[in-house]
């Protein structure tokens, strides 16, 4: 993925060695390497408006409404763009609802008096991103603790309002993994917090080392230089000219192909 050599981004405090982002879903990873991308950074230039002001409603959800599509956007599988020189902790993006693997889906339905199963967005003790495009059709992420669910809700016009939810299941070869997003969906629900886990998410040391060759590279420094950023003077020192070439083959891939073979998307 190529990168940009631009000197506001090169001193964001967001940057790769700056600590790891333990908390990172697959949605934060893929915007971490999208706003590298040198072809991102060049379109986010160019485009009216760079940035679109969001709203927070009354019970804490981040709301973004728009008026219209943005199709260069919608080519880096955003529904809007966002400010690359701002990391995942720091800005959110939009993901299009057609660049994520799996999604909740649901139907709004108004309550009846004295129904058990009335729910509002409140009662998800998570963070709530919501975009509203140009269809009229809500996407509300919630993430906790790196877990991530998408929900797309029909007939939900007020995102303040109660509702009935009226869970829709798609593709029956694709069962199991729908069941486990409206497990996530449910858990975050419950009151005790620590209930909820986050799942391994098995390529984030590997991403996080591959943020930190990406950026180093971006500096020109040498791949001696960007192993010891990854692993430590000390290991380098040890291994660098031993008889395992673990730490130079490995370098050299995370600096070729920084992304491209963890199957990196911003599917939950």
């Amino acid at each position: 993925m190529n990168g940009s050599v631009n000197s506001k981004q090169g001193k964001d405090s967001d940057r790769a060695g700056s600590g790891s982002p333990t908390a990172y879903d697959g949605g934060d990873w893929a915007w971490e390497f999208l706003r590298r991308n040198a072809d991102y950074i060049a379109d986010w230039r160019s485009s009216v408006p760079q940035r679109l002001p969001c709203i927070t409603l009354n019970d804490g959800t981040k709301l973004l409404r728009l008026r219209r599509r943005f199709l260069q956007a919608e080519k880096w599988g955003l529904y809007a763009f966002a400010d690359p020189r701002l990391g995942a902790r720091k800005t959110t993006a939009f993901w299009h609802v057609s660049a994520l693997k799996r999604v909740v889906r649901l139907s709004a339905r108004k309550p009846n008096e004295g129904e058990a199963s009335i729910r509002r967005l409140s009662d998800f003790k998570a963070e709530r991103h919501a975009v509203i495009g140009a269809d009229g059709v809500p996407l509300v992420v919630m993430k906790r603790n790196g877990v991530s669910v998408p929900v797309e809700i029909q007939g939900f016009p007020v995102l303040t309002a109660a509702f009935t939810p009226v869970y829709e299941l798609h593709d029956l070869d694709d069962l199991t993994a729908q069941a486990e997003l409206l497990r996530r969906l449910q858990r975050f629900t419950d009151v005790d917090f620590a209930a909820i886990q986050k799942p391994p998410f098995a390529s984030g040391e590997r991403l996080h080392q591959a943020l930190i060759a990406l950026d180093e590279s971006l500096k020109g420094k040498t791949y001696r230089q960007i192993a010891i950023a990854i692993f430590g003077e000390k290991k380098v020192t040890e291994e660098w000219h031993g008889h395992s070439q673990f730490l130079r083959d490995r370098t050299r891939r995370l600096v070729a192909n920084p992304s491209g073979s963890s199957g990196l998307s911003p599917a939950t």
